[in-house]
Formats: C-alpha cells, sequence, structure tokens
C-alpha cells in the first residue's frame, strides 16, 4: 500500500513493485498507474485507519507529502497536516495491525552547515518543510516504534504518470533554450529511482527498524550535477550558469547547503548496490520510460 503512488517516485515504485510480483494499491488523490486506487484524506485519521483496514496491507510506504519547499513555507499549516499528521495517523493504523511501515524522510532535517551527517547526527532545519520531517520522523517513531525512517537527498529520473521530477523539469527548460541557474554552493548526495525503489522494496521484506539513509556513494553540488545531466542529455553545457551566492527572492525558503548524507549503514544493511553519481545518471537515463 503507497501513499502518493501517483507521484514521481510512488509511481516508480509501484511499477518496479509490480515487476517483482507484489500486489498494490496506490493512496492517492488521484489514480495514477492502473492499479487498485483508494483516494483517502492523509489528514484524516478516520480515512487513514479506515482505508488500511480495508485493504489489510503487508507493508505500507508512506512517499505523500507536500515536498515543494517554498509551498511548505507558505503554506504552513497544511504542510504539518499533510507531512505530520498524516505520517502520524498511518503510524497509529500500522501499529495497531502490526503493520510494516517505511516512511520516506529527507536530508532537510539537517541544517548543511557539518561536512556530513550519519542516520545518529541531531537533526535541525533550516526551513518548514525539513522541521515537518523531523517532526514527522519523531511522531512515527513513537507510534510505531518498528517503523523505518529512509532518508533521502534527491531522486535522479523519469516519472513514469505525474509528479516533480527534477529531470523532467530540467529537460523541458533545456528544449526550450533557456539558461538554468545551479547553485554551487549546495551539495546533494543523489540516487536513481530505480536503486531507490529496490533498496525500499528490499527494506519491505527484512526486519531492520529505524533511520537509514539512501543515497550515492559520493555527493555533488547542485550546479556540477546540472551541467553533467545537461552533457548526457544532449545539450549544450554552455546554458548551465553558476551561482556562486545565494540570491534573495522573495517567498523562497532557504535551503540547506550540504546533504551529505552517509551512506555506510545501508551498504552493510542491503544486499542492492548502491551506485556512484556518475553510475546513477547513467542508470536514470538509460531507464527512461
Amino acid at each position: 500500500m503507497i501513499f502518493g503512488g501517483s507521484g514521481f517516485v510512488g509511481g516508480n515504485l509501484i511499477k518496479i513493485a509490480q515487476q517483482g510480483n507484489w500486489e498494490v494499491c496506490n493512496v492517492d488523490n488521484h489514480p495514477g498507474l492502473p492499479v487498485e486506487w483508494q483516494m483517502v484524506n492523509i489528514t484524516d485519521r478516520n480515512s487513514v485507519d479506515k482505508a488500511i483496514e480495508v485493504v489489510n496491507p503487508t507493508v505500507v510506504v508512506n512517499v505523500a507529502a507536500i515536498a515543494d519547499i517554498d509551498l511548505a513555507e507558505r503554506e504552513k499549516e497544511l504542510a504539518y497536516k499533510v507531512n505530520v499528521d498524516g505520517a502520524r495517523f498511518i503510524a497509529e493504523s500500522c501499529a495497531r495491525r502490526g503493520i510494516r511501515y517505511v516512511f520516506f524522510s529527507s536530508d532537510a532535517v539537517f541544517d548543511g552547515e557539518s561536512n556530513s551527517y550519519s542516520e545518529e547526527d541531531t537533526p535541525h532545519p533550516t526551513n518548514y518543510y525539513g522541521l515537518t520531517k523531523m517532526e514527522a520522523e519523531k511522531v512515527v517513531l513513537q507510534e510505531c516504534p518498528a517503523a523505518v525512517i529512509v532518508r533521502i537527498s534527491l531522486v535522479l529520473g523519469f516519472p513514469v504518470t505525474g509528479g516533480n521530477s527534477f529531470f523532467a523539469n530540467l529537460e523541458n527548460k533545456l528544449r526550450e533554450g533557456k539558461e538554468i541557474s545551479a547553485p554551487t554552493y549546495e551539495i546533494r548526495t543523489p540516487i536513481d529511482v530505480f536503486t531507490l525503489c529496490e533498496c525500499v522494496l528490499e527494506i519491505c521484506e527484512n526486519n531492520f527498524f529505524g533511520v537509514v539513509h539512501l543515497g550515492a556513494t559520493d555527493s555533488i553540488s547542485r550546479y556540477e550535477l546540472t551541467r553533467r545531466l545537461t552533457r548526457h542529455m544532449g545539450f549544450d553545457e554552455a546554458l548551465v550558469k553558476p551561482q556562486i551566492t545565494p540570491e534573495f527572492i522573495p517567498g523562497r525558503a532557504p535551503r540547506h547547503k550540504n546533504g551529505i548524507i552517509l551512506v555506510t549503514k545501508a551498504q552493510g544493511l542491503l544486499k542492492t548496490r548502491l551506485l556512484s553519481t556518475d553510475e546513477g545518471i547513467q542508470r536514470a537515463l538509460g531507464g527512461k520510460l
């Protein structure tokens, strides 16, 4: 049962789960791939509980979120209801029924001022989106101690139905010949969507609980990543301009600088091999659906 299965990551997770012979139910406010679909108000405890009771899944994966950082900063009440209360209601229902629960979080729980972050480092978010993810992690583990918190930094790939994809947005801008400003000072630890989904499905079947970071075996600046993607997509790298210092844009929430999440724990836990950034780019581009 996938909350947020019509989005970028959720849609890919459904497709890969089906290839692995999982029976899948998508829970979202609109249908995506042709699988069983439940329309649920994630901010309503009874709506969430009733849906989980009806489907009675083995595992619930929650990728549903207000993930637009600027929207979360503007619409704080909505972001809290979806990102924190929704995560809490699912945790309560899963704990009551003994259902495995995998919750997606973010490197945005960290302020980005340290050189790198392990699962044991204390969260200290710099924007409201990160704060909601930090609070959600707390309530999920409080209500459902056997849950898994998956923290990710940036996901590479294309959507299978819809959702917000960095790849798709970049490709559209490049096709239009638009110049792209990318920050040199924001570092991320990206993972391609296929490897991510394979890791999550493996987690669904093992006995691990707690927090785990999933990402590449190396990290990269958003500027260098955008340049490499532009080159691999067959466009002129000159379209990508370095943004050396943060620029003030009204309504834009602050971003954390260093999203360098260590993946040593995941490498010891999982059989699925984590890739380098370049390997992830190649896999994500080669796997365009």
